[in-house]
């Protein structure tokens, strides 16, 4: 009973990476783990930490469609675009004002997680209707000056 069996089963290590984030030379590499290392970029901290491997920001089609629905939404409120169901309505500032806030709280949140193609499209998005804010504001300043 002190004889030990023989073990029929094997551990090997597959993690691909040392514990100071440089690739180990003995790692064993399939097909999969070539793929995953190919979408990963690694980060490496200030502080000398080891690099822990980020995934890269994939495009989702319902992002745009989400920052689309908020600039429309805002563009309504501002009187830009007519209501589907309602025609032109008067604008209402503070109601234009919340959606804009609302898509640049978003830029805000997102920064760094986003595909080039959205951070760009929330970017734009977020200036263009800053611009027509500020001019439609301009515009009623100016008119309500007129009619005093």
């Amino acid at each position: 009973m002190t004889e030990e069996a023989p073990s029929s089963f094997k551990i090997s290590d597959r993690r691909l990476f040392n514990p100071d984030g440089t690739i180990r030379a003995d790692a064993e590499r399939d097909e999969t783990d070539a793929a995953a290392t190919e979408e990963t970029r690694p980060v490496t901290p200030p502080d000398g930490q080891p690099a822990q491997p980020q995934p890269a920001p994939k495009e989702d089609p319902l992002f745009g469609e989400f920052v689309l629905e908020l600039a429309t939404n805002a563009m309504m409120m501002l009187g830009l675009i007519e209501h589907p169901q309602y025609g032109r309505l008067p604008p209402d500032i503070e109601g234009g004002r919340h959606y804009i806030d609302i898509l640049a709280m978003l830029m805000d949140k997102t920064k760094g997680n986003l595909a080039p193609t959205e951070e760009r499209q929330l970017q734009e998005t977020v200036a263009s209707l800053r611009m027509q804010f500020v001019g439609l504001t301009k515009r009623m300043a100016s008119n309500a000056r007129k009619d005093v």
